[in-house]
C-alpha cells in the first residue's frame, strides 16, 4: 500500500509540474516573437467583429467596449478546455493610435489565452491559425460577427460544408463568401469549405466507381451463363 501511495504522489507531482508550465492549459504562451509578428489589419470593418481567413489562418479585429480583457479558449473531448494560440497582437485606440505587443499582455491561466488590453474601448486585432478546409476561431466578442472564407472557398453543398452557429446570411463577393451573424456573445465560429473542384473530382470519382461496379455486375453474370452452357453441353445440367 504504501508504494502506491508512493506512485500516485510521484505521478501527481509530475502532472502538477506540466501544468504549471502551460499554465494548466496544456499550451504555452505565446512568445514574445509570435506576439510582435508584423501583420496588417482592415481596421475599417463593418462587423463588430470580422474574421479574414487566407490560407493556414485568420485575422480576427474586434471591437471592445468597456472590457480591457479577453479570454480565449477552445474545447476539444470530455469538455476539455485549452488556451487558443495566437500571434501578431495588436490593438487600436478611439482615437486611431495603434499600438502592438509591447502595450498588449498576453498570458496563459486557467486552461484560457489571457489578453490584457491596454484600453476598455478600442478594437483588438490578432492572427490565429485555420487548416486549408476548415477553421475552427473561439471568440470572446459581443455583437455582429463575419467570417469571409479564402477565395473560391464554399460552404452550401452538405457534408463538404459546415457553418455554425446557425442562424447566419451568407453571400458572395469578388469570389469570396462572406457569413454574417447580427448578434453573438462569446461563441465558437467553425466554418467547413471546399473548392468548387473539390465536387468535380468527387463526382468524377464517384462515376468511375459506378461505372466498376455496373462493369463487375456485367462480368459476373456473363461468367455464370458461360458455366451453365458449358455445363449443359457436358451433360452436368441433370434438371428437367
Amino acid at each position: 500500500m504504501s508504494r502506491l501511495k508512493v506512485a500516485l504522489g510521484v505521478l501527481a507531482l509530475v502532472a502538477l509540474a506540466g501544468c504549471a508550465g502551460t499554465g494548466l492549459g496544456g499550451t504555452p504562451a505565446p512568445s514574445d516573437e509570435q506576439l510582435a509578428e508584423n501583420a496588417t489589419y482592415d481596421w475599417s470593418h463593418d462587423a463588430d467583429v470580422t474574421l479574414n481567413v487566407t490560407g493556414g489562418e485568420y485575422k480576427t479585429v474586434a471591437d471592445v467596449n468597456g472590457s480591457e480583457r479577453v479570454r480565449l479558449a477552445s474545447t476539444s473531448g470530455f469538455a476539455a478546455r485549452n488556451p487558443v494560440s495566437i500571434s501578431a497582437v495588436q490593438f487600436r485606440y478611439e482615437n486611431g493610435t495603434v499600438v502592438g505587443a509591447d502595450a498588449i499582455d498576453v498570458s496563459t491561466r486557467d486552461q484560457r489565452t489571457v489578453i490584457d488590453l491596454p484600453a476598455a474601448n478600442g478594437t483588438f486585432a490578432y492572427t490565429g491559425s485555420a487548416g486549408t478546409r476548415s477553421v475552427n476561431a473561439p471568440l470572446d466578442f459581443e455583437g455582429s460577427h463575419e467570417v469571409v472564407l479564402p477565395p473560391g472557398m464554399r460552404v452550401s453543398f452538405p457534408v463538404f460544408g459546415d457553418v455554425s452557429p446557425g442562424g447566419y446570411e451568407q453571400s458572395v463577393e469578388d469570389n469570396r463568401v462572406h457569413l454574417r451573424w447580427s448578434s453573438l456573445s462569446s461563441a465558437t465560429v467553425s466554418v467547413d469549405y471546399y473548392l468548387v473542384r473539390d465536387l468535380y473530382i468527387f463526382g468524377g470519382l464517384l462515376g468511375a466507381l459506378s461505372l466498376v461496379a455496373v462493369g463487375g455486375v456485367v462480368y459476373y453474370r456473363l461468367r455464370i451463363r458461360r458455366l451453365e452452357r458449358e455445363r449443359e453441353e457436358a451433360g452436368l445440367d441433370y434438371e428437367r
